[in-house]
């Protein structure tokens, strides 16, 4: 094992490192322990994939390096439980093998195993594949952290513009905010992806941004409103949709606010779309929005009860509403009742 420097490796980035290293061999261990502790921060052994395993759930390691044949548990059988360890399941596993271990390296390869180094190891590849590997690792939290304060300032100014549209209009306060709790609680009992959800929730806080082109007079009227005021009433989908169309959200979330009173019929508007011409994302809004409007009191009318909500879209299921956004819901009202639109 030589000791030479590569230029590639940034020693002080090794330095803020915490390392696993697996390996039955003792004389092996020992030489290979001895260059590695000085150059990491913290580096634990373990003599088998077991032992390994359990040191790994005890406490926090940025990388794995382990031999594959030993005793107990070999190597890819503990990469294997810690690559389904939920959160730390990206934590970087370097193996080594030798040449002839080609069974091994195809199985390292199906398990996503990051890097491997040969034997007889050369020290200064090793540490060039442990510098590799925990470095790209690091950039890609740094992305997923990045991304996520992205998603949150989104998040605080949707809900900012959903706050700004109920203002104008005191009878629906609030209802944006209880139709995004019902619809993502659909979404989810539907086994939509999280980033589906994630839109979901944006798009339904702001369905009716639209209402902001809508005289306030109209909005609040007491008692029915003429055929002419309802027709303004039902510009705020396509005022709606004008308003987000050149946004580069990564969700439909200006067609979510356009057919969110498109009905599986055709009966809908603003462009009478039927069946799957309408989106999910839209026809579980959809869905939401109509409990929560029968469920609260408005203008013209007092509130019609859940019940009332409920039976409507069972009525309707597969003729107005989506079959499976209605089961769904109904599933979700049955265990949660009103306290969904608390959570």
């Amino acid at each position: 094992m030589n000791d030479h420097s590569s230029p590639a490796v940034d020693y002080d980035f090794l330095k803020t490192l915490s390392v696993l290293y697996v390996e039955d061999d003792p004389e092996i261990r020992e030489l290979l322990s001895h260059f590695l502790a000085r150059r990491v921060k913290r580096l634990e052994l373990a003599e088998n994939g077991q032992e390994g395993l359990e040191a790994f759930r005890r406490g926090h390691h940025d990388i794995v390096v382990t031999d594959i044949k030993m005793p107990v548990m070999d190597g890819l059988d503990m990469a294997e439980h810690i690559k389904s360890q939920g959160r730390d399941k990206d934590v970087p596993i370097i193996v080594i093998t030798a040449y002839s271990d080609r069974d091994y390296l195809i199985r390292a390869i199906d398990l996503g195993i990051d890097r491997y180094v040969t034997k007889p190891i050369d020290a200064d590849l090793l540490l060039d594949a442990i510098y590799k590997s925990a470095h790209a690792r690091f950039n890609q939290l740094e992305l997923e952290h990045a991304h996520q304060e992205v998603l949150d300032t989104l998040q605080q100014t949707v809900t900012i513009l959903s706050r700004a549209i109920e203002m104008r209009d005191p009878y629906t306060d609030g209802h944006q905010k209880r139709v995004s709790q019902l619809a993502v609680a659909i979404a989810q009992e539907m086994g939509l992806s999280e980033a589906q959800v994630a839109g979901i929730r944006l798009g339904a806080l702001i369905h009716d941004i639209g209402k902001i082109h809508v005289p306030t007079e109209i909005l609040s009227k007491p008692g029915h409103l003429s055929p002419l005021e309802f027709d303004i009433i039902k510009t705020h989908a396509e005022a709606g949709y004008d308003i987000l169309k050149h946004t580069s959200f990564p969700w439909p979330i200006d067609r979510m606010i356009l057919q969110h009173h498109e009905k599986l019929d055709g009966s809908g508007y603003p462009n009478g779309l039927k069946g799957d011409a309408i989106i999910i994302e839209a026809r579980i809004i959809t869905v939401a929005d109509v409990i929560e409007a029968m469920s609260s009191h408005r203008p013209y009318r007092a509130a019609l009860g859940i019940e009332a909500a409920e039976e409507e879209i069972s009525q309707r299921r597969g003729v107005l509403y989506d079959e499976d956004v209605v089961a769904c819901c109904l599933k979700v009202l049955a265990q949660h009742g009103h306290r969904v639109f608390e959570q």
